[in-house]
């Protein structure tokens, strides 16, 4: 992945002085775009539970997804050079991470559909945003990773903001769907981890359709097994949810991500992506007419300053590029 560049010049004092490029607030905006995606994207995922079970409506979303992004995978690896798509794995290479982070998806979506219909798509994305913390966290007690001061602080807000939002009326107003959420951002941070281990030795496009095929293919049986029989007109009644989902979530929102990624630093871009909490909030406002309690909003707003704590780095010493 390129680094976040940043043009620095010296003024009359000596002092430097930053100057973002056109091509680092294009990334930003791409960055944004795609937040902005993956936060409104709630709103379809909720829509979805009207006509279909959890399990069906994933499984048509990913597949819709893989079928879109096949294409433009392919396209990606035909502009690549031979040397640097010999240097990473292979497409049979791929599957069996493909395949296990496409299982840690499943399980991640799985908890966030059947979680939606028991809280507010407001607060299901900032509870889901805890992921951000919680990865550093998982990294210090399990793999003996240093964290930061700094990484500490933010776990201790983000602890008082789900308290403050989850039990604003006590402990009988912590809902099955607030539980489910927490569930889905310890699946987002095991997915975070495989990521990890897979990115610098698969090419991103193909890694993702790979994922997408196998979230499907593993959500079909199951929704054969434990759902009703989904009929034609289930599907036809749940198209529009399902193509928001399948193409502007899955295949736009994920390929926006990798074109934004590849010229916006880390740091930055997790930064930007976590604004999907805000559009979350924001879109089931004007869908759903939801409003929620001012201690409930204030255990979003700590729960938002914790994520970007957690990825703000100092301007100066560590971080630095």
């Amino acid at each position: 992945m390129r680094k976040f560049r940043i043009r620095t010049t010296r003024n009359r004092k000596g002092r430097m002085n930053s100057t973002i490029t056109r091509k680092d607030l294009k990334g930003d905006a791409i960055l944004i775009v795609a937040a902005f995606i993956f936060g409104s994207g709630l709103v379809s995922q909720k829509a979805g539970m009207d006509h279909l079970g959890p399990f069906a409506f994933t499984a048509i979303r990913f597949l819709i997804g893989a079928v879109i992004l096949i294409p433009i995978a392919a396209i990606i690896r035909s502009r690549k050079p031979k040397e640097v798509l010999d240097a990473q794995l292979s497409i049979r290479e791929m599957i069996p991470g493909g395949v296990i982070s496409g299982v840690n998806i499943l399980i991640g979506v799985i908890t966030q559909q059947y979680g939606l219909p028991y809280t507010s798509v407001g607060k299901a994305g900032f509870i889901c945003s805890l992921y951000v913390i919680m990865t550093p966290l998982v990294g210090m007690l399990f793999l003996h990773r240093k964290v930061s001061p700094r990484v500490l602080l933010a776990a201790v807000i983000a602890v008082a903001g789900f308290y403050v939002m989850s039990f604003a009326n006590g402990l009988e107003a912590l809902s099955r769907g607030d539980i489910l959420m927490f569930l889905t951002a310890i699946s987002l941070t095991g997915y975070v981890y495989t990521i990890d281990y897979f990115a610098g030795k698969a090419e991103a496009s193909a890694f993702t359709c790979i994922q997408f095929l196998a979230v499907g293919a593993c959500a079909i049986p199951l929704a054969l097994i434990f759902e009703r029989s989904t009929t034609l007109a289930d599907v036809t009644a749940c198209m529009w949810p399902l193509l928001y989902a399948g193409v502007i979530m899955c295949a736009m929102g994920y390929t926006l991500q990798m074109i934004g990624q590849e010229t916006v630093e880390s740091t930055r871009a997790t930064i930007l992506l976590s604004l999907e909490s805000l559009f979350s909030m924001l879109s089931g406002m004007v869908f759903y007419h939801e409003h929620l309690m001012p201690k409930e909003y204030l255990g979003c707003l700590l729960i938002f300053i914790a994520v970007l704590i957690a990825e703000t780095k100092k301007s100066t010493g560590e971080g630095k590029r």
